[in-house]
């Protein structure tokens, strides 16, 4: 019998460690299940730390896109619902898959439900890719024995995030292709038509009026100079970016993004819904408050929402009310507390925070195409302003040279 040390989560989300003796890792790991513990790592007495689910037996643990894993829960959910056994549906899923990585995924997975693993101790190694709300939803339905349930429940989920991000990535499209279009406009304008009159120009020396002087000095410029401008570009968007990464730039950054007035708004409301939405979800599965706070903060990308949010953990975990962690200026306008405090009351609190995050996403959506319907005009208007002026400069030196004539 060899000695193992483990540390884990008990049935009810909260971490536990301590000892355990068996005559193999797989045989601890099945007592720990036993006893109603979930272990995270195993560490023998005389050798080194096993990851549960990273054995070098299963391979490196490979990378998850978004779709991938949309795939994954819909067609679990369709055969779980079919009261198919978690081996065999694996297996069937494994012989429809073509892509090698998803193959590779299934191939750990059922090698882990094999072993004697629950479908949330397999799908442990992956959790940078499905995220810890996924697994915390997986671990409660095979727990109360409605797994299909929670399959499809996540699959709406999955498809409501991923509707979300679609629908901002096709709002923001034109609008950006409206300004590389308006920058480049600009660009051929002063590095290309402009040169075109230096020759007729030149003979005039001060006599041009102001603003076609302006406009030669800034195409001399740009036609002089365009290699410096590019590596300049090239190297503030090099540190920029490194700069993002760090804490501080990141907190900085965020912050400055709520504050874009609208904009910071939709990303404000946008990023709530996916907030309150995890909430509600992780509650009315049965997961502990403090446990769901936890998990539904970590979907706040926004470092400077995430910093704001944080203490409500300690303040529920301290024995105050969830409402009054609401009390912020950021809620104040809102009627969010009062919500809250009345779902408390009347024992309603998962379907309000649902209801809230249908409401902020409603709001977002609303707002965002306030600002879309406002900014491709403004860009067009910006762009026709910068061009007729350049064209008003040259029609300005000639008219000079006309009347000098």
């Amino acid at each position: 019998m060899t000695e193992f040390h483990y540390s884990g989560t008990l049935a009810d989300g909260k971490a536990c460690q301590g000892s355990v003796r068996a005559a193999d890792a797989q045989a601890a790991r099945l007592r720990l299940m036993g006893q109603g513990i979930a272990p995270v790592r195993l560490t023998r007495a005389d050798a080194a730390a096993v990851r549960e689910g990273g054995d070098a037996a299963q391979g490196p643990v490979v990378r998850l896109k978004r779709a991938q894993v949309l795939q994954f829960t819909r067609e679990m959910a369709h055969l779980k619902q079919a009261n198919m056994p978690l081996d065999r549906a694996l297996a069937i899923l494994r012989e429809t898959v073509t892509d090698p990585r998803v193959d590779a995924f299934l191939a750990q997975v059922q090698a882990g439900v094999r072993g004697g693993k629950s479908l949330y101790l397999s799908l442990l190694p992956f959790e940078r890719d499905l995220g810890r709300q996924y697994l915390v939803l997986i671990r409660a339905g095979e727990a109360s024995g409605a797994l299909h349930t929670i399959l499809q429940e996540l699959t709406t989920q999955l498809e409501a995030d991923d509707k979300l991000r679609n629908y901002i990535a096709a709002s923001m499209t034109y609008p950006l292709i409206l300004m590389v279009v308006a920058v480049l406009s600009v660009i051929i304008l002063l590095a290309f038509v402009v040169p075109q009159f230096r020759q007729i120009f030149d003979s005039m020396g001060d006599k041009l009026p102001y603003t076609t002087q302006l406009v030669l000095q800034l195409s001399d410029f740009v036609r002089g100079h365009w290699m410096a401008l590019m590596l300049s570009l090239l190297a503030l968007g090099l540190l920029i970016r490194r700069w993002a990464v760090s804490a501080g730039g990141r907190q900085a950054i965020d912050s400055a993004l709520l504050g874009i007035p609208l904009m910071g708004k939709v990303l404000e409301n946008l990023q709530f819904a996916l907030y309150f939405r995890t909430f509600g979800t992780l509650l009315q599965r049965g997961v502990p408050m403090v446990d769901a706070l936890r998990i539904a903060v970590d979907t706040l990308t926004n470092a400077a929402l995430r910093e704001e949010m944080l203490p409500l953990t300690d303040k529920v975990k301290s024995g105050q009310r969830l409402s009054e962690g609401f009390a912020t200026p950021r809620f104040a306008r809102t009627s969010t507390r009062q919500l809250v405090r009345v779902a408390e009351e009347t024992g309603q609190l998962d379907a309000t925070l649902l209801s809230l995050s249908s409401r902020c996403e409603d709001e977002g959506r609303r707002v965002m195409g306030r600002v879309l319907a406002a900014m491709e005009p403004a860009i067009i208007i910006v762009l026709g302003m910068v061009v007729a002026f350049i064209i008003v400069a040259i029609l300005g030196g000639v008219l000079s040279i006309n009347d000098t004539i």
